[in-house]
């Protein structure tokens, strides 16, 4: 072979050697990372109450992380209800899930090899006022129906009346697993049962330990390669 084709099929594999890893390197940093940035997010979050506080201190406490936000409206009979907005942080970079959709799929497996995960803070305004604030973490695996998440709605018993989010029978502090399972023909249970979503509400009538262990999120699923399968691996707390 001449030193010109030699160069030239140097200069091949390397092109191909970096189309082979360098996305999946971007992808493994901005999970990293984004797993910091998500960990900020929620503390940020753990200071925030509402009844307690003004959409503009619930907004000025937030503005470090505005290059999350995605703004929201919930409508009821198509008027304005409130403002329903989302500090949404992913795992992947932007140019993978945009790309991605596009590829065969055997780059697509290639691309997206990490389980997709978000973690958000959604503040609700009313009048002028932080009425709820959700926090929530959810993970999706290829071939499973639903994503796995943990919400915690943190409300105030000042502006609970007529809340959506409120559940039934609510005094103070719930939390509302959803379990799954697999059964056979015949309606019996096959394998274990797993939670697919956990739904924690509560209010200023919690006990400290009760809102501590409510915030007490697994980001690690942020940067797991195999994942989390179960709600309580994101958010331990019905264990």
């Amino acid at each position: 072979m001449t030193r010109r084709g030699r160069n030239v099929l140097s200069a091949l594999v390397s092109v191909i050697f970096v189309l082979v890893l360098a996305p999946p390197v971007s992808i493994l940093v901005t999970s990293w990372h984004n797993r910091w940035e998500a960990s900020r997010l929620l503390a940020c979050a753990k200071t925030i109450q509402p009844g307690a506080m003004t959409e503009a201190e619930t907004r000025k406490a937030l503005s470090q992380f505005d290059r999350y936000l995605f703004h929201g409206q919930e409508r009821i009979l198509d008027h304005p209800a409130a403002i329903r907005d989302s500090y949404w942080i992913e795992n992947y970079p932007l140019w993978a899930t945009r790309v991605a959709q596009y590829l065969p799929t055997w780059a697509y497996q290639h691309i997206l090899f990490v389980p997709y995960s978000s973690f958000s803070v959604s503040p609700r305004f009313q009048s002028g006022q932080l009425v709820l604030l959700e926090v929530r973490e959810t993970q999706e695996h290829k071939g499973d129906m639903h994503p796995y998440a943990a919400s915690v709605r943190l409300l105030s018993t000042g502006t609970e009346q007529g809340n959506p989010e409120l559940p039934h029978d609510f005094t103070g502090f719930q939390v509302s697993p959803i379990q799954e399972v697999y059964e056979d023909g015949k309606g019996n249970q096959i394998g274990p049962s797993w939670i697919s979503r956990e739904y924690v509400t509560l209010d200023e009538r919690a006990s400290s330990e009760q809102r501590a262990h409510s915030f007490e999120f697994h980001l690690d699923c942020f940067t797991s390669l195999k994942g989390c399968r179960d709600a309580r691996q994101i958010l331990p707390i019905g264990q």
